[in-house]
């Protein structure tokens, strides 16, 4: 059953993932199951495993178009120099920031990104609240949104 509705409705990557979510959800099914509804358990089973399955393909998709990076920008320094490793890559996003950021935001991406810093830490490090480091994180994140193009998403 769990197959069948994978096939119906399209899936043809990750078929473990989704047949264990299906799988869980013809548990759950089970266990929720009440006979006096008078509904045959196969056909209750069945609309709670396509349910399931529907809720997970929605859940990806909506995680794929959220965290692919398909800024035409990004994959041209990437691949314009070969010989680029990691360290130019980050110091080039980090000139591109120094240009759009106030100072107080620049430092959060600055200890984020170079020193794999949390926010608590920054703050300790600056003498500041954390509700200050979330503030300049928030900033940083809208001004690197616009600069980017994508001013209506939130990631």
């Amino acid at each position: 059953m769990i197959y069948k509705i994978m096939r119906s409705l399209g899936i043809y990557r990750e078929k473990e993932e989704y047949y264990q979510v299906g799988v869980i959800a013809l548990w759950e099914a089970w266990e929720r199951y009440d006979e006096g509804l008078g509904k045959p358990f196969i056909s209750y089973a069945y609309a709670c495993v396509r349910g399931k399955l529907l809720n997970e393909l929605k859940r990806s998709i909506n995680y794929a178009e959220r965290w692919v990076v398909t800024e035409e920008e990004f994959w041209l320094l990437v691949a314009g120099d070969e010989t680029n490793d990691d360290s130019s890559v980050e110091f080039e996003f980090l000139r591109v920031c120094r240009g759009c950021l106030t100072e107080k935001q620049f430092k959060w991406v600055w200890y984020t990104l170079m020193y794999d810093h949390s926010i608590r830490e920054i703050a300790i490090k600056e003498g500041v609240s954390i509700s200050a480091v979330k503030q300049w994180r928030e900033g940083a994140r809208r001004s690197l949104r616009k600069k980017m193009g994508r001013e209506g998403t939130r990631h």
